[in-house]
């Protein structure tokens, strides 16, 4: 679960980073897409895309998934999870996807947030985005 080292730092930013998601996400996914345009093919939905759905699903999970994880020490939001988990085993997401949307939203992050990006901020919400999407992953495994 989340350190105690990343908790303080989580607690004072979380709020930061969700005001800004709306910024972020748009930036990340046109930065992830031009760097990697096949997965605009079939894997990202570009209706989806288009109407910003995705950006919100994307800004709306990581979020909440941070709060979740203050506010309910020890547990993850299993449903949320789940249903993640549903959605991208019927897009086809496989693990080696997780390290480039990592990439990309950090970038994203820093390209928007600038110098508030402190070194234990980035090391606090990269502890909460790798949680994640290793519990994404173990549940995806098993659906494969």
């Amino acid at each position: 679960m989340l350190s105690e080292k990343s908790r303080p730092v989580i607690e004072a930013t979380a709020a930061v980073v969700a005001e800004h998601m709306p910024e972020i996400t748009p930036l990340f996914y046109a930065h992830m897409f031009e760097a990697h345009p096949e997965l605009l093919d079939g894997v990202f939905s570009r209706a989806n895309q288009r109407n910003g759905e995705q950006a919100q699903a994307l800004a709306g999970s990581i979020v909440r998934f941070a709060v979740h994880l203050l506010e309910n020490p020890g547990t993850l939001p299993e449903a949320v999870l789940s249903r993640i988990a549903h959605k991208h085993t019927a897009l086809g997401i496989v693990e080696e996807q997780y390290p480039i949307v990592y990439e990309n939203l950090f970038w994203a992050i820093g390209e928007v947030l600038g110098d508030a990006v402190t070194p234990a901020m980035a090391d606090a919400w990269t502890e909460v985005y790798w949680l994640m999407a290793d519990a994404l992953i173990k549940i995806e495994k098993g659906l494969y």
